[in-house]
């Protein structure tokens, strides 16, 4: 009888891992914090560009009668992920880029494969989807930051990017707080991930 005992136990362990795997790869709405454990606090260089800055906040985004402090974490979020990257670029610069390339809908809403046309060759637009665990913990292990849609109570939705993580927590830089927070965890912002976008670095970054 005890081998029966065994069998079973390897056979419910074997689907507790596979059910936990499932869980960490798959793509949906997810918590704001989760995923693997981090034992050593990830940090990675992302510049900080803040949509109230005075130097592009009172700019149209795109065709729309908003300014980006009232309505650019989309760009904003963007031109730090392509800063880090080495890319000589502001979200006033890209916000006029995109502008002029037809890289918004007429909503403002961002196509985001054209904010990777702002260096040709540098930088692809490489995910567009519902998050996973296993996408961010991945692109912030091999040094890679990512870009997240996250919705408030009242129904806004706002984009932040996660440079980091300590723990089970993402660390964020938020355009909206012009830095008054410094980096802090996702969770104090929101319970919930809605959705995931990420580039990929291909080039260094050539001058412009």
């Amino acid at each position: 009888m005890g081998w029966i005992y065994f069998s079973f136990g390897v056979a419910a362990a074997g689907a507790l891992i596979f059910c936990g795997w499932i869980y960490y790869v798959g793509t949906r709405k997810i918590p704001s914090s989760g995923g693997l454990f981090f034992f050593s606090r990830v940090v990675l260089a992302v510049p900080r560009f803040a949509q109230s800055d005075p130097r592009w906040a009172d700019d149209p985004l795109g065709p729309t009668q908003s300014s980006l402090a009232e309505a650019g974490c989309a760009v904003c979020s963007a031109a730090m992920v392509l800063a880090f990257y080495g890319q000589d670029i502001d979200p006033g610069r890209l916000n006029a880029f995109l502008s002029d390339k037809g890289g918004y809908t007429p909503e403002g809403w961002l196509y985001w494969e054209k904010a990777a046309d702002y260096h040709p060759g540098a930088a692809r637009h490489a995910y567009e989807d519902l998050p996973s665990y296993y996408l961010i913990d991945s692109n912030l292990e091999r040094g890679n930051p990512v870009i997240v849609r996250i919705r408030f109570p009242n129904g806004v939705t706002h984009f932040v990017v996660i440079m980091g993580k300590d723990g089970f927590d993402y660390l964020i830089q938020d355009p909206a707080t012009a830095g008054a927070n410094g980096v802090y965890p996702l969770r104090i912002l929101v319970p919930q991930i809605d959705a995931l976008r990420f580039y990929e670095r291909l080039t260094p970054a050539p001058a412009r």
